[in-house]
């Protein structure tokens, strides 16, 4: 069977139903339950207002709600927010849901810490969207407020890309994937094929790259003065051995 091409593929529900779980393991809520502490300190460790940006089926969200913080989670995609709030439901966890495109959503000074977690940011074929979203971010931050951006920096994938990986699932499914970068550098696509029960789905995705400096320059022109470039929650220097970019932008 041929791939196939998804057009603003962040918002394709078939998209996420078929791959979903590839993104969204087990393991991952773990470990998001066990930063959910570290995002509170970085926002001065008190109860706060809180924005999950793209906030996928609630692995941030859940946790930082039973710290007893004010969360609302934002999302494009409704099977996605169906399981976050069941995720909720389950730990009797009370989170604000809203369907809403990232670029549009707007409550300007309504939060003291906005989040957007493991590489939910870049979705968008014009570059310029990002920015938007950044201004958004910058807007609906209560003066003094911070910014939490976690991605995989474009350091980091020029570091470790391999043309082809497989990975297999907890439920035996195995997920192919093919990785390049195109666009002078500027984008990370992929072509994933997920063998499940005999039946073999595959659909190509990608996203906008940045490197540290360029988030850095993208955070500045959005209008964010203190940027620090880490790679992780707790601080640790952004630097050749990192895994992750996470940018803390007040």
């Amino acid at each position: 069977m041929g791939t196939r091409v998804v057009n603003n593929w962040f918002a394709d529900e078939q998209f996420w139903d078929t791959f979903g779980d590839c993104m969204f393991h087990p393991a991952s809520f773990r470990v998001a339950q066990e930063q959910a502490p570290l995002l509170v300190e970085l926002a001065g460790g008190q109860q706060h207002r809180i924005l999950d940006l793209g906030c996928g089926p609630g692995r941030h969200a859940v946790p930082l709600a039973l710290l007893d913080q004010q969360v609302t989670g934002v999302d494009l995609i409704g099977v996605l927010l169906d399981q976050a709030k069941r995720l909720a439901a389950e730990a009797e966890a009370e989170v604000e849901w809203v369907q809403a495109d990232m670029r549009e959503f707007s409550r300007p000074d309504a939060f003291d810490l906005i989040i957007s977690m493991w590489s939910s940011f870049g979705y968008f074929d014009d570059p310029a969207d990002d920015l938007r979203v950044l201004q958004r971010c910058r807007d609906n931050l209560a003066p003094g407020g911070t910014l939490v951006l976690d991605v995989v920096g474009k350091e980091i994938v020029c570091r470790d890309l391999e043309p082809v990986h497989v990975t297999e699932l907890d439920d035996g499914a195995l997920l192919v994937e093919r990785p390049v970068l195109e666009e002078q550098m500027t984008v990370y696509s992929n072509e994933w094929t997920l063998v499940r029960d005999g039946v073999a789905h595959s659909a190509q995705w990608h996203h906008q790259l940045y490197s540290g400096a360029e988030l850095r320059q993208l955070l500045t022109a959005a209008g964010f003065e203190r940027i620090n470039l880490q790679a992780d929650l707790s601080g640790t220097d952004y630097d050749f051995d990192a895994e992750r970019l996470v940018v803390v932008a007040r």
